[in-house]
């Protein structure tokens, strides 16, 4: 016999031939305005009626009622393969929260659910990234699985199976305070760079890249179109990137802000009419072996197909050591912004925003510089 509760509580009994007890919750109505349930049981009232609580109370706020069996491994296999891909992001980062996903944090918290008193916590979001820089990884990894495992959740939140996303919640890991290597190379050390490409197909690349700031996605993404040598004011326009998941294509730039327009330098306009010319005699020479799907792209191997990102990161390293093209990147914004170009303009060319550009070249802004100089004005 149940016990009577209030209207809209649901009832709990005792079904005698399955020995278990059972509890009824009214969840809506059908088209006919007959009222649907949904059943719970367990082994004790107290295990049911907990249940019970528990739906009435996500009911009240708004949410679905929870299923405590969902683990979060079933979460997430469902979430990368029917939520992430509707999502538009691009199939590289895609696959980085595939990676991340599969590698971090499955391992550490699949077993957890989504509710339930086996749910997901915190703290348990908290002892993941702990555990991960106590094994060796980096403070990058960490806080990448912890991302991974917020966004997994935000989906869960917009869909109301859960009502906070505790991965947001969670102490975000803390970096180990190790010193961070300077990323700009000097006047000279580019130098040598260019001298050490002299003879390849890279060094256009190279130097155009150092000039310009691109993306090496965004750099070998080129085409003539984009590409205006000829006007007062020489610049290449950012249309385009390229990707490298699930085979060699063509996408979108990373932001809206990434697409760009970027002044070039003399250097840098007279290496790419070289460039061309020596672009038509590979034309010339590869006959019919040309691809024509790559047509009219700026930086191509002897055959008309686009270069690789990691084999240009490779050529480069080789060329001089701890040289990367992320590298070229920085040191072009570093010398802007040591030279006193106005941070706005400097995060314009780059296709970041103001915060992203002051928080990762804090060090190299001239006005923190002359700060220290007015400072000692005051005690001479």
């Amino acid at each position: 016999m149940g016990r009577k509760r209030s209207n809209g509580q649901g009832s709990v009994f005792k079904n005698e031939s399955r020995n278990r007890w059972e509890a009824h919750l009214v969840v809506g109505f059908d088209d006919k305005g007959r009222p649907k349930r949904k059943i719970f049981t367990a082994r004790t009232r107290a295990e049911v009626e907990a249940r019970l609580d528990e739906a009435q109370s996500a009911l009240d706020q708004g949410l679905q009622i929870p299923d405590n069996r969902t683990t979060i491994e079933e979460f997430a296999t469902w979430w990368l393969d029917d939520v992430m891909p509707g999502e538009g992001l691009a199939p590289k980062t895609e696959q980085y929260y595939r990676d991340v996903m599969s590698a971090y944090v499955v391992p550490s918290v699949g077993h957890r659910t989504l509710t339930g008193p086996r749910a997901l916590t915190p703290a348990d979001v908290e002892h993941m990234t702990s555990t991960l820089m106590r094994n060796g990884y980096s403070h990058r990894v960490a806080l990448a699985a912890r991302t991974a495992t917020s966004k997994m959740l935000q989906a869960a939140v917009t869909r109301g199976l859960v009502g906070r996303n505790v991965a947001r919640l969670a102490k975000a890991p803390g970096d180990r305070g190790a010193p961070k290597p300077i990323k700009a190379m000097t006047v000279t050390e580019v130098g040598k760079l260019l001298d050490g490409l002299k003879e390849a197909c890279w060094h256009p690349i190279a130097l155009v890249g150092v000039t310009t700031g691109l993306r090496p996605q965004e750099l070998l993404a080129l085409h003539w179109d984009d590409v205006h040598l000829d006007d007062s004011e020489p610049y290449v326009a950012v249309r385009h990137a390229l990707t490298f998941t699930g085979g060699t294509a063509l996408k979108a730039p990373k932001r809206e802000r990434s697409y760009r327009t970027v002044p070039i330098p003399p250097e840098a306009v007279r290496a790419l009419k070289a460039w061309k010319k020596e672009q038509a005699a590979d034309r010339l020479q590869a006959g019919p072996l040309w691809s024509s799907a790559w047509s009219g792209l700026v930086f191509t191997t002897s055959t008309g197909t686009p270069h690789r990102t990691d084999n240009y990161r490779r050529a480069v390293a080789k060329a001089f050591k701890g040289a990367t093209p992320h590298k070229l990147r920085h040191t072009y914004a570093t010398h802007l912004l040591e030279a006193g170009t106005a941070i706005h303009h400097v995060a314009e060319l780059l296709g970041d925003s103001v915060a992203t550009t002051e928080a990762t070249y804090s060090h190299s802004l001239r006005t923190k510089t002359e700060v220290t100089k007015l400072a000692s004005a005051l005690v001479h």
